[in-house]
Parts: structure tokens; sequence; C-alpha cells
């Protein structure tokens, strides 16, 4: 190598070095400088390109990161903390799969570094890839016991999994690690509360909010207990931060309606979006119907295929595609705000029903196919799978076997989309299914609301035909989770949402099928159906 050459390499190592100096001691732009000095001379440098990237994602701009990183890469394809700088950036970007491909790659390099097993372990938990993510967790503790993020990671996987016992004995781990870990506290308040250990919850949410005032992670799961226990003045305010504020759709008005003065609102235009899923925007639209009774011009931003199921409501709103929100508004609410703008507390929740109807033509149709002698009850088993949406709130289809025994019943599917096949065989010979004919247009639940119109009975787990059903006003039995959702409260039979909906709980352990047990010797025991 020619003596110039090497010069002009030990110059740029020079100002690289100098460049990291001037970054740990937060002289950014001066960092910056060195950098750009050392890649003039060099600009093949791959510890200077990797390094300009590091300070560019330090500051913000990701694109221009990313490009230094491939650069680096393009060079020396075997440095690790490339690799893993880059899958950071992946992951920041919301980008799991790919940041995987690097943390991978940064493992494969070097498999002794636990900090990258643990991020790997978290690019798995964000594709679902859980039982994959407790053991790539395992294995950067194995590595290095006081790596609080790995005993974090291992706890959201272990939590997502409905392994709560195990996640609360890795957030107390990584709390042990690092005792002002508000992350882990948060981690563990939301386990306590699965199972049930409510006042440790609320200590470990408030430990969090100590550590860490500004946690909206903190600040809405606390709202959410609060909720569930029934305390909706606080709950309200803290589920407000159920979004973080990078993530909200669009700048959220504080509004407040008052109730006992609807004149107020008389010649207001209020913008509601629909930020939820389906079973949510049946169950608060019982208020935008209140804000069109009061006198308001209510514009909905939602998704098209509900707008012929809440036409039915008779109330008149101007529509829009979710991603409208142009105009010009007195208030800009989530729909699910709108129970904190009306000052909602548990024994002013507005539960007239029913607000959503099927419709005439529908109904005499179905009542055609349905006709025949029996107790016709419908069942639902199962709800969004998504990991992120608590698939928990399903079961299996076996759970309502209990059923089959029933005399004098006909069961109908209201389940679209499941193998017949799979089913057990006691079952499958009593289940009716007419599924292939439930609301194969755009609309969402035409036909499945004109169906349970013509039922006797509703047994569903935690999902949109709970609300429709309760909405409709119709007798529906809920399904729940030994801790349930926030909405249905802990205890309760009954729910102040829908006056006709009975709630029907897990013991803990949630044994569907015990469950299941129960209701259908409920069952038994009220017929000839009277009331349900």
């Amino acid at each position: 190598m020619p003596e110039t050459t090497r010069r002009d390499i030990a110059a740029a190592l020079t100002f690289l070095e100098a460049g990291m100096r001037a970054h740990a001691e937060g002289r950014l732009d001066e960092a910056m400088a060195a950098i750009d000095a050392a890649l003039r001379i060099e600009p093949d440098f791959p510890e200077a390109l990797g390094f300009a990237g590091f300070i560019l994602q330090d500051r913000g701009h990701a694109l221009g990161a990313m490009k230094f990183y491939d650069r680096a890469l393009a060079v020396r394809p075997d440095n690790a903390q490339i690799w893993f700088n880059r899958g950071i950036l992946l992951s920041e970007a919301h980008r799991a799969a790919d940041a995987l491909a690097s943390f991978e790659r940064a493992c494969a390099l070097q498999p002794r570094r636990a900090d990258y097993h643990s991020n790997r372990a978290a690019a798995l938990h964000d594709l679902g890839r859980l039982a994959e993510a407790v053991d790539a967790c395992g294995q950067a503790l194995a590595l290095d016991a006081t790596q609080s993020k790995a005993a974090l990671n291992l706890g959201n996987a272990l939590m997502r999994l409905g392994r709560y016992r195990e996640a609360r004995t890795a957030y107390e781990r990584a709390i042990e690690i690092r005792p002002d870990y508000a992350l882990a506290f948060c981690g563990l308040g939301i386990v306590a509360k699965e199972l049930g250990f409510f006042d440790e919850a609320m200590r470990a949410f408030d430990k969090a909010l100590e550590l860490a005032p500004e946690s909206e992670e903190a600040l809405s799961n606390r709202g959410c207990l609060q909720l569930l226990l029934g305390d909706f003045a606080q709950g309200w305010e803290g589920y407000e931060y159920r979004w973080s504020r990078g993530a909200r759709p669009f700048p959220i008005s504080s509004a407040r309606f008052d109730c006992a003065s609807p004149a107020s609102l008389e010649g207001q235009r209020i913008l509601v979006v629909n930020d939820h899923g389906l079973g949510d925007t049946i169950q608060f639209f019982r208020y935008v119907i209140l804000l069109v009774r009061a006198g308001a011009t209510v514009t909905f931003s939602g998704p098209s295929k509900m707008r012929r199921l809440l036409a039915s409501s008779g109330v008149s709103v101007v529509w829009r595609e979710e991603s409208d929100l142009s105009g010009s508004f007195d208030a800009m609410l989530p729909i699910s705000s709108l129970p904190r703008a009306f000052g909602t507390r548990r024994e002013t929740i507005p539960a007239s029903t029913p607000y959503i109807f099927a419709e005439p033509e529908r109904v005499a149709r179905w009542r055609e196919r349905l006709k025949g002698e029996g107790t016709r009850i419908g069942l639902c088993w199962q709800g969004n799978v998504d990991f992120r949406v608590d698939p928990r709130r399903s079961f299996a289809p076996e759970a309502f076997l209990p059923f089959t025994a029933l005399e004098g019943v006909r069961l109908f599917s209201l389940q679209k989309g499941f193998d017949r096949g799979r089913l057990p065989e006691a079952l499958a010979c009593r289940l009716e299914n007419l599924t292939e004919a439930l609301d194969t247009g755009t609309d969402a639940f035409i036909d499945t609301a004109a169906m349970i119109a013509e039922l006797d009975l509703v047994v569903t787990c935690d999902t949109s035909i709970a609300h429709l059903a309760g909405a409709m006003g119709r007798p529906v039995w809920l399904a729940l989770r030994h801790v349930a959702e926030w909405r249905w409260l802990t205890e309760r039979r009954d729910s102040p949402w829908y006056p006709t909906m009975r709630l029907f709980r897990c013991r803990e352990g949630d044994d569907w099928q015990a469950l299941a047990g129960e209701m259908a010797a409920e069952v038994r025991a009220r017929r000839p159906v009277d009331k349900w």
C-alpha cells in the first residue's frame, strides 16, 4: 500500500475519533463535521459511514441514516454493529420483518451479544412470533443476566401469550435489575390487572408515572383499570392517552358536552372519527345519536361498510370516508372519546335500546330461512385473532359442546369463515350454518342483524356480534374471561351499556367449556322460553 494512502487512512481515522468524542460530549454539529472530513478523505470508510448513520438516526433523520448504513454494509457486510443499528432504525419505522432480518445478521456475526438477541426478540414479538421471542430473550439473559431490556421483552412476549404469572416474574426481574424502569412497572401493572390483582396493578401504574410522569402507556393503562373498576371520572381522562401523541389521527378537541343542557349543542358542527373496531363503533354510536338529537350537525368519518347499518338509527349524519378529515368544525373527536365528552358515569350511561334496527324486508327473508320448531340460539366463538387485539377473548368452538345436549334447541352459527370439517362431530351435526348468505355484499352486519332479530338468544364471545345484539335490544349472553375488558366492569352479571345483555364470567384459569356448561344449564332451566 502506498505511503500516501496509509497517511490518508490515518487522517480519516483521526477525524472519526474526533467525531466520536464530540458526539459523546453532545457536540453533534462538530461531530458531523468531523465525520464529513473523514469521508472526504476516504469516501468508503465503513466505520465513518456507519457512525454518520448513527448520528443522523440520533437526530431523527431516518432516511439519511439508512443510506449511510447501506453504504457502509456494501463495503463491510460483516460489521455487526451497523446491522444492529440498522435494525433499530427499521424497528422505529415499524418495519418489523426488515428489522428482524438485520438483527439476525447481527446475531449471526456476534452471537454472544445479549443486546442483539434482546432486540431480535422485540422484532419477533412485533411480528406475533411470540414463542420464538421468548426463546430469544432466554438467549439474551443467559448471555447477560443483567439485561433489563431482555427481561422486559420476555415479559412482553409472555404477556401476549397469556402466561401472566411468568410475565409477572419477568417484569419483576427487570425491575430488580433496574429499579427505575418505568416500562417494566407498566408491564407489571398490566399483568397484575389480568391476574385480578387490582391493587397491585394500580400501585405499579402509579410507580411508572412517578418515574415517567408523561408515560402515555402508563396513563392509558391506568385509565383502563380505573374504568374496569367503575371509576369513570378518572378513567376517561386516562383513556384519552390510548394513542401516543405521534400516532393520533388528527388534532383532538378536548370538548365537553353538557347532558343537562342539550340546547348548548344546537348548531354545533362536530366531526366524529371512528378510531377502534366495529364493536366499539356500534357501542359508542349512541352518543352520535345524542349529538344529532340535541341539534348538532355531525360529520362521521368511518368505514363505509358500516353506513347502512348505522343509518338504521334514523339520525341524519354527514358520512365521510375514514381518511377524509377536511372541513371546519367546532369540535373534532374520536367516537370512543364521546363518553368522556358527555361526562359519562356508570349511572348516566345512555342505555336506551334498541338504537340499531334490522331492515324489515331482510328480517322477513331470514324469518323464512329460520322457520321451524325449537328455540333458536345463535353462537359466535371468535372475534379478531390479531395477537395485539387480545385474541384470548375468543375460544375454540369445542367449548360449545354442552349446548349440543340441549333438547328442543336449534343452534345457528353466527361465525363466518370457519372450517366445518374441524368442528367436533356432535357440534357439526347440531350447528346449522347459513353464514354463506350472511353479508355477502359491501355492507357489514345487514344480514347478521336480520338473523339476530329472528333468534331467541345470541350466545357469543366478546366481539362485535355482542355489541350488535345489545344495540338491537335482543337477548344476548356474553362469555367473558375471568378478567374481562374494561367495558364489562368486574363481577357484574348485567351490563349498564346493554339492558338485554347478561354477562357470564370464567372462573380463574378461563375454562371456556366449563363456562359454556353453566350457560347451557341456564338455557335448560329457562325453557320453555319466557324471558332470557
